[in-house]
């Protein structure tokens, strides 16, 4: 689960690694009373009465199945319909800092290069126009020109060709299809998007249930840490993990403990967004969080945001820490998940700020990575099970994020390859996500 607001909560969780020396707290060590009339009068006044608890009052139909977890088409549909016009992140402009930074992703079966020209940055697919080498096999570097590693060919920051050994060979000069293949690059706040189609919104236009509240990755916050993993199941299965807090108390009982309340709950749901608010109790953790987040010069809102742009790139926040993580499927059953982490430089300056800001940033690190881990031990449980279950699913109202996700898959998934939906099982519940039932729709041309 990508939420680190529970008991402790990342911060509990911190000054407990002090306290306890290095031990995660439970309940026990921490003396955590929970108490739901506190928590929701102040819930009532941050978030509106009609936005309260869960959308749905019960359980939804799990409208996929196993086969859209395992099949080789459905994974070629979703290429196309789902990534092909998303924007991706990659990077971080401070890891791009310098003009010769690069960076080098394999991206959707796409091999990317990403660099900084003079203080612009732009991608490019990863491959030289001459005889198709790879420009570099390096993760990143430095380099005064960009330069492929095969030939020597030399590329502007348009993609064009600079310098070419022995170019007299090459008459008459082909220029048109002598250029590298270059891709959209857009940021926000600190964070490198990179789209692989020409046309389609601008990345303003494709965030935009969420683009303000991620300006602030950057600026009070400063990039922590990044870190991957491959796993051994579908994109879908850690993108639905993320949506829902049902398994905090199975999965994650000492970093992130029980999940809250529904009255501590409130769920936004959209055809492209969703969004999961709550208020973490005014504990000893929150009141330590607000006292670090003071002496760092930034307001204290107390609150704990996560959002999913669908169909892949989630964000969560406190008032510690800003994270962005990304799933990004490498075939039908394996996947890639990346985490950026940012924590909370704040305005203040002098010895105390830059002592607290690193001890933050050093062990936020830490738990996230760890929350991380524990997550991914649940992955492969969940795919091979997936591939070999009978069952038609359910989805409860504290997932029904998960149901909105389901929802724009199959909306989204129109095309030749598409699979047919689960029937409908007897006395099962209809889908309420929509009223019209989806069935299965008609090839593109």
């Amino acid at each position: 689960m990508t939420v680190l607001y529970g008991r402790p909560g990342l911060l509990g969780t911190v000054l407990e690694l002090f306290a306890f020396g290095g031990k995660v707290g439970t309940s026990a060590d921490t003396g955590f009373v929970f108490d739901p009339g506190r928590v929701s009068a102040r819930l009532t006044r941050r978030f509106p009465a009609e936005s309260i608890m869960f959308t749905h009052q019960s359980h939804l139909l799990h409208l996929l199945r196993s086969e859209h977890y395992t099949s080789e088409a459905h994974y070629r549909s979703e290429l196309r319909h789902l990534f092909g016009p998303a924007w991706h992140p990659l990077a971080t402009v401070g890891e791009l800092a310098r003009s010769g930074d690069f960076l080098t992703f394999d991206l959707l079966e796409t091999p990317i290069l990403v660099r900084n020209f003079d203080g612009e940055l732009r991608a490019f697919l990863n491959v030289c126009p001459h005889r198709h080498s790879r420009l570099t096999d390096k993760a990143r570097g430095h380099a005064e020109k960009l330069r492929c590693q095969y030939h020597g060919w030399e590329f502007n920051k348009e993609g064009g060709t600079g310098k070419i050994p022995d170019a007299k060979a090459f008459r008459p000069w082909d220029r048109e299809n002598a250029c590298l293949k270059r891709f959209r690059l857009e940021t926000c706040g600190e964070l490198v998007f990179v789209n692989l189609s020409d046309t389609g919104p601008a990345l303003r236009e494709w965030l935009d249930p969420v683009w303000e509240a991620w300006q602030s990755y950057g600026a009070g916050y400063r990039h922590a840490a990044t870190w991957e993993a491959d796993f051994p199941c579908n994109w879908k299965v850690v993108l639905e993990n993320s949506l829902e807090s049902y398994h905090m108390p199975e999965v994650h009982p000492r970093t992130l403990g029980p999940f809250p309340p529904e009255e501590n709950a409130w769920h936004e749901l959209s055809d492209r967004f969703s969004s999961f608010k709550t208020i973490p109790p005014r504990d000893f953790a929150a009141r330590a969080q607000g006292w670090f987040v003071r002496r760092l010069g930034a307001p204290v809102t107390g609150g704990y945001w996560h959002r999913v742009v669908h169909p892949h790139v989630t964000g969560a926040s406190m008032d510690a820490f800003r994270m962005l993580q990304c799933v990004f499927p490498t075939g039908p059953t394996t996947c890639r998940y990346r985490s950026i982490l940012f924590t909370l430089r704040g305005a203040r300056r002098g010895p105390l700020a830059w002592a607290l800001y690193r001890v933050l940033r050093s062990i936020a690190t830490r738990v996230a990575r760890q929350v991380f881990a524990e997550d991914g031990a649940v992955y492969g449980g969940a795919q091979a099970g997936l591939a070999a279950s009978p069952h038609a699913g359910v989805i409860g109202t504290r997932e029904e994020r998960i149901g909105s996700f389901q929802r724009y898959v199959l909306d989204t998934c129109r095309g030749r390859y598409e699979l047919p939906l689960a029937e409908r099982p007897a006395g099962g519940a209809a889908p309420p996500i929509s009223e019209v039932p989806v069935g299965r729709p008609e090839p593109r041309a």
